[in-house]
């Protein structure tokens, strides 16, 4: 896979950049909201995007090309190498007979270095095979008519064609460059400018042959090749331009879709709290240890007699939470507080003992003393029955 970068320079600064970038964004998702770190998120990213247009549009303008050294020549004094690209002129009779008339060159050895031309949109779609297979099947046909054996080599390519030419300068290190195109770029070819972005990238001879149908090949003026440069390289800025402008929109949409998510989730949970907390504000005041007493003939009833009861038989206790109950039973018996509905058995054994009242869901329950003692104040609440409620 090929390095982005062109030198360690370049990945030592890239990754400085994105420390720097992110000093900011964790300092702000730690001391305030989440919004607030998807905002400075948003800004750091759109200011990597803005620098990274920048560089692509001057690559594409042509205005930021390092140039290189030729690469040291290899074999003899007498020994020539030729690389040839060309992607759909590979058929035409004057470049086969170019590549045969060069190969009959003592001491020369040709390669035809084939760029697939393999775009974003094949390899989102996985097409990269089928444009491959194109590119070989030209070559194969090519290479079956130049002959001349070992002297004539091809390679098929799927990175860009300017990055391509490079690798072969490190493999192949050509002595000369020859790039075959149309007169104007077709959308199998390719472009009409690259013999030029060649001959300012790499300091060896550069020959353009350009072709129509049917017609001998031509090498471009000057100003043909100025043309070239020019509209081509502000065509393919303007296309990458109205592409960058597409996908920042798209991301600040969607940024600040997370953004309003975000804010309306926070809000949303602030709500809630403060609901909860003004129910909780609302709901009756509960006790977390209660005393009372069980006294035999202890409250009078209706009909004037004194009955058992229990001094406290309201009960208001949280959901989940105990509550102690410390009870004096005086009489000589055991009673209970016994609620089927809340799940509550407390058995109260004579003396003074600390239970617990748990009652896990909310709700109003009726409870009462199991143990046969005065059957009216057992059926009546408040005297040896009474309500639990749970909030």
């Amino acid at each position: 896979m090929r390095s982005p970068f062109h030198s360690e320079q370049e990945a030592f600064r890239f990754v400085l950049l994105l420390i720097l970038g992110l000093v900011p964004v964790v300092l702000a998702a730690v001391l305030g909201p989440t919004w607030l770190a998807l905002a400075v998120l948003a800004v750091v990213l759109g200011a990597l995007a803005m620098r990274v247009a920048q560089l692509r549009m001057r690559k594409l303008r042509g205005l930021q090309l390092p140039v290189k050294m030729a690469p040291p020549h290899l074999g003899s004094a007498a020994e020539r190498r030729v690389l040839i690209v060309a992607n759909d002129t590979l058929g035409e009779e004057a470049l086969l007979g170019e590549v045969a008339r060069l190969a009959g060159v003592p001491g020369t050895h040709v390669l035809l270095l084939v760029p697939a031309l393999i775009t974003p949109g094949a390899r989102l779609t996985g097409a990269v095979d089928g444009l491959m297979d194109q590119a070989r099947v030209r070559l194969k046909s090519a290479l079956e008519r130049a002959g001349r054996g070992p002297v004539v080599a091809g390679e098929v390519s799927e990175a860009d064609p300017l990055d391509a030419i490079e690798d072969a300068f490190a493999t192949f290190a050509p002595d000369e460059v020859i790039v075959s195109t149309r007169w104007e770029r077709s959308a199998s070819g390719l472009e009409p400018r690259l013999a030029g972005l060649v001959r300012e990238r790499f300091a060896v001879p550069v020959r353009h042959l350009v072709f129509e149908p049917g017609s001998a090949a031509r090498e471009p003026e000057e100003d043909t090749e100025a043309r070239y440069r020019h509209e081509f390289g502000e065509a393919a800025a303007r296309k990458f331009g109205l592409k960058a402008l597409a996908g920042a929109g798209i991301l600040a949409a969607v940024l600040m879709s997370m953004v309003a998510l975000v804010q309306s989730s926070e809000r949303d949970e602030a709500r809630a709290a403060s609901q909860a907390a003004e129910r909780a504000a609302a709901l009756p005041p509960v006790a977390k240890a209660v005393d009372l007493s069980v006294i035999a003939e202890y409250k009078r009833g209706p009909e004037g007699e004194k009955h058992d009861a229990f001094t406290t038989t309201e009960f208001a206790v949280r959901a989940g939470q105990p509550q102690e109950l410390r009870i004096d039973n005086t009489d000589s018996v055991p009673h209970s507080i016994t609620s089927p509905g809340a799940g509550i058995n407390i058995v109260v054994m004579p003396g003074t003992h600390t239970y617990t009242l748990l009652v896990k869901q909310p709700g109003t329950f009726l409870w009462f003393c199991t143990f046969v003692c005065d059957e009216w104040a057992m059926e009546h609440p408040g005297y040896m029955s009474g309500y639990i409620t749970a909030s």
